[in-house]
């Protein structure tokens, strides 16, 4: 009785202790942002909209916690330690293009936020990419005291470099044709598959965790590149990236094996299609939508060569 009592106790108390990690990452980009701004800046922020922001955030954030508590963090509560196991060999890297995505996401987030409330282009894009990288470091001090993960430096750093590849772009206009996106299609039971065979639960959500069937995507804009070129202005090539569904559960019930697979594709460029948009709310859906990778002819040429009429 007490036994469990005590378990129930740690729970809640790694719950709390979660929750004001990522709490304590959104606030301390807003009050850096508010010592800087309100106090040394000549030009008006809508207070409405900044309430708005803060709120919305700040929902965004604890939903996203209670999320990720209940599908990655369920178990209780180790001591502070490292990745030092499975780190840059689980999913052969894939989820190291995830943690880059998820900052790059996490970075325009913050930062169209802030350019909405009245803060400038350049200086939304900084605070933007630290508030990614804070958020990056929250989940990294949370799986530093589950059981399974541990802190990953990599997966921080990969993180970090997706928070600031805005501003990367920014002082770099070299690359601003390149971008990077996403795509997912259950064409494998693999990982039900082994996850069963481990005696896991599989959540409604387990697309996330599902790496055989998830591509991540380095999409480029060739006609920046080339000139008097003859593909039409949507159309961008993509270099993707994923893993085969040839891994297996080995005798210590750790996944072993598999392949990365490498892709080229035609990508098309949502933003460009629908151009002559101009209601404010649309161009911004657009956007956004633009991060997914949509079906396309596709050639696989590692591990083996393939063609694909239409991959996702």
């Amino acid at each position: 009785m007490f036994a469990n009592k005590s378990i129930k106790t740690n729970i809640i108390s790694m719950s709390f202790k979660g929750l004001f990690v990522f709490t304590i990452c959104y606030f301390f980009s807003f009050s850096t942002l508010a010592n800087t701004e309100f106090l040394y800046s000549s030009y008006k922020l809508d207070k409405k909209r900044i309430i708005i922001v803060s709120a919305g955030v700040s929902v965004g954030l604890t939903a996203s916690y209670l999320y990720a508590k209940k599908n990655w963090w369920s178990e209780q509560e180790s001591n502070f330690h490292f990745d030092n196991g499975p780190d840059l060999r689980y999913a052969l890297n894939v989820d190291k293009a995830g943690h880059f995505l998820g900052g790059l996401h996490a970075s325009e987030i913050f930062s169209s936020s802030l350019s909405w409330v009245g803060v400038n282009h350049k200086k939304s894009l900084l605070f933007g990419a630290c508030f990614g990288t804070m958020l990056q470091l929250g989940i990294e001090l949370k799986d530093a005291y589950a059981p399974y993960w541990g802190f990953s430096k990599w997966d921080l750093g990969c993180g970090t470099l997706g928070s600031f590849w805005p501003v990367i772009k920014h002082y770099n206009s070299f690359l601003n044709p390149i971008n990077f996106k996403f795509s997912y299609y259950r064409h494998s039971d693999t990982y039900l598959k082994l996850e069963k065979e481990k005696g896991n639960r599989v959540t409604n959500m387990y697309w996330q965790d599902d790496y055989p069937n998830q591509t991540y995507w380095m999409t480029i804009d060739i006609n920046k590149y080339l000139k008097n070129s003859i593909f039409p202005s949507w159309m961008n090539i993509a270099i993707g990236f994923g893993l085969d569904d040839s891994q297996k559960i080995n005798n210590e019930g750790k996944k072993i094996g598999g392949q990365n697979e490498w892709y080229l594709a035609v990508d098309y460029n949502i933003s460009k299609l629908f151009r002559k948009c101009n209601n404010p709310i649309l161009k911004k859906l657009i956007y956004w939508i633009d991060y997914i990778h949509f079906p396309a002819p596709t050639i696989r040429f590692s591990p083996s060569f393939k063609f694909y009429p239409l991959f996702i």
